[in-house]
Formats: structure tokens, C-alpha cells, sequence
């Protein structure tokens, strides 16, 4: 899966995974090894070309930000690089793709798929993210009344959007909900009444929460953890948080998995052959043919896939709360 990205699993237990060509179901083939489905994306309005980012399951939809850099204002880029949006999403292709958007305009969509339909597909368009926006991490609240993209871009635009959801499926208005200070916002889950973000600054990468007041109004950010130079995603353990570590020094194949509790202690780092640039983590809730509920699944850009790390009885129950 070329730029693999960000991961989904849904309440039964289905994995999907972003790419650059569309959106992957991952199942369990006939012989053991694992099957992959291509879910397109066909969305009138939606430029064909565009990085597929954050992916989340809510109910029945799939829900994906895309994001397209308009380079049509310096044709000399692409004509000797090649298109952006297209290029593969390594340390270097990530920092070109950062310096394209100081200079190029930017535009985020957010889309949908209806999981009860066959054959799948994103067909719906949500909304059009306003200015010089970068979407990257997605995620729902607790209710799925509303969606919340991370802006990833550069400049006074980086924060985090809210979108609400309607059933009738009508286009919605996003409005930045809350700039946490000193960094670009990524990966993000909301957990009861908090929303739980990492985001990558000028000195380091942050951990932090902002709590979702009354009628949905953001409160102060909270920094939980700084460390490190590049984080990406992450997703919410029992007793702390997976955080995929992208690289540690912005060199190729230095990432790894960091496990935090909730107060940001570090309480383990993993670290192995088959981990090189992780962008993505899901602890599996409930067993399902491709894994057992406490397994973790990476999603690696440089290993262009998925992985799954079966952990110990012990780290099993950290991560789920159960024996």
C-alpha cells in the first residue's frame, strides 16, 4: 500500500487503511494470509490527486480527510518533481510536501462512505475545509455528532476544525474549534468529554487533551507529554496511550512505538526490524479473524502496509484493562 497512512477499525472489527491510491479492507484470505479490497474514492468536486490522510469509523460510515496541494501557481515543481499529492510520503517526500504548502494553496475535503452499501466507495462529500487548510487527523466525539479534523499546515491556520454531522448527509460548515498552542495538530481521539491530540512544534512533539465543554465549546489545552521529533497518531490504552513515534531524529527506519501513562510517563518503547516509520496505531478491542482483542496494528509508511504486535498477558491488560 503506497503512502500508507492512517487506519480504521470499526465497531465489528473491520480494518481499513488509507493509501494513496484509496482506502484498503484488510480481511482474512482463504490460505491464512491476509487479503486487501481497494474502497475508491469518487467524489464530484474532489480533485482525483489528493493525499488520503486520517481515517474514522463511526456507526456505519467511514469518514476520510483529503487534503490537495495546488501547485498550478509554480508548474515548474511538478513538471520536474512530479505531482505532490502523489509522491511517496518518506521523511523527504513529507518535508517537500510541508514546504510546498508555505507557497501553495491548500484544500481539505472531507468525505464519506456508507458501509451498508456494496460495493463500497466514498461517494459523499461533507465539507470543504475553509483557507489554507492541511486536513491530516480525523476523529469523531463520543456521540458522533461531530467530526474533528487536525489542520497539519503551516502558518496561523494549524488547529483543530469542527464539523457537524447531520443524517440527512447535507454539506456541512467547518469552524476551527481550538488552536493548541505551540504545535501542529495530528493525530486525534476523543475519549467521554476530552479530546486527546499529538501535534509536532518547532522544539518538540506534543501530547496533550482539551476538554469538551458544555454545547461542545473547546476548553484550555492541556499538555500531557513533550518529547521527541516527529509523533504522528496515536490511539487510547487503559491505562495510558500508543503513540506511534514516526522517527526520532528524521532519519529513515528510526521510529517506534512509545506506551505512556495518562499522566505522560514514558512506560516502554518498542522498537524492532519490522517498525521503521510508524504513522498509525489501533488496539484491537474485540477478536476478529485477523487478530485477537489487545493486538495492536501498526500501519508503516516505510513498510507500505500493516502490522500487528501481539503483546504479553501483562501489557495486554494495560492496554485493554482486562485479565
Amino acid at each position: 500500500m503506497v503512502n500508507a497512512e492512517n487506519l480504521a477499525l470499526t465497531r465489528n472489527q473491520r480494518l481499513f487503511v488509507s493509501g494513496r491510491d484509496g482506502v484498503y479492507e484488510l480481511t482474512r484470505s482463504a490460505d491464512g494470509g491476509c487479503d486487501t479490497e481497494l474502497v475508491p474514492v469518487r467524489v464530484p468536486g474532489v480533485p482525483d490527486q489528493c493525499m488520503l490522510n486520517g481515517i474514522v469509523a463511526h456507526d456505519d460510515c467511514l469518514y476520510l480527510a483529503c487534503a490537495h496541494i495546488d501547485e498550478a501557481s509554480i508548474p515548474l515543481i511538478p513538471a520536474a518533481l512530479g505531482d505532490v499529492n502523489r509522491t511517496e510520503q518518506t521523511a523527504i517526500g513529507l518535508l517537500r510536501g510541508y514546504l510546498e504548502t508555505m507557497v501553495c494553496p491548500v484544500d481539505s475535503y472531507i468525505v464519506r462512505c456508507d458501509l451498508s452499501q456494496t460495493p463500497l466507495a466514498f461517494t459523499d462529500l461533507l465539507a470543504c475545509l475553509p483557507g489554507h487548510v492541511m486536513a491530516n487527523g480525523i476523529t469523531t466525539d463520543a456521540d458522533g455528532r461531530n467530526l474533528y479534523i487536525a489542520n497539519s499546515a503551516p502558518g496561523m491556520a494549524a488547529g483543530i476544525y469542527r464539523i457537524p454531522l447531520n443524517g440527512a448527509g447535507d454539506r456541512s460548515e467547518a469552524t476551527l474549534w481550538c488552536r493548541p498552542p505551540g504545535c501542529k495538530p495530528n493525530g486525534l481521539k476523543v475519549q467521554d468529554d476530552v479530546l486527546y491530540y499529538t501535534g509536532n512544534g518547532a522544539v518538540a512533539a506534543v501530547l496533550g487533551s482539551v476538554p469538551i465543554g458544555q454545547g461542545g465549546v473547546a476548553g484550555a489545552p492541556r499538555v500531557i507529554d513533550t518529547g521527541g521529533l516527529g509523533v504522528d497518531d496515536f490511539d487510547l490504552a487503559d491505562g495510558g496511550f500508543v503513540v506511534a513515534q514516526f522517527s526520532k531524529n528524521m532519519f529513515p527506519g528510526s521510529g517506534f512505538l512509545c506506551f505512556l501513562s495518562r499522566d505522560g510517563r514514558e512506560l516502554a518503547a518498542l522498537k524492532r526490524a519490522e517498525i521503521a516509520n510508524p504513522s498509525a496505531v489501533a488496539i484491537a478491542r474485540e477478536s476478529s479473524a485477523l487478530f485477537r482483542a489487545g493486538d495492536v496494528v501498526i500501519v508503516d509508511k516505510e513498510r507500505h502496509g500493516a502490522s500487528l504486535f501481539e503483546p504479553d498477558a501483562r501489557w495486554r491488560k494495560w492496554l485493554l484493562g482486562t485479565a
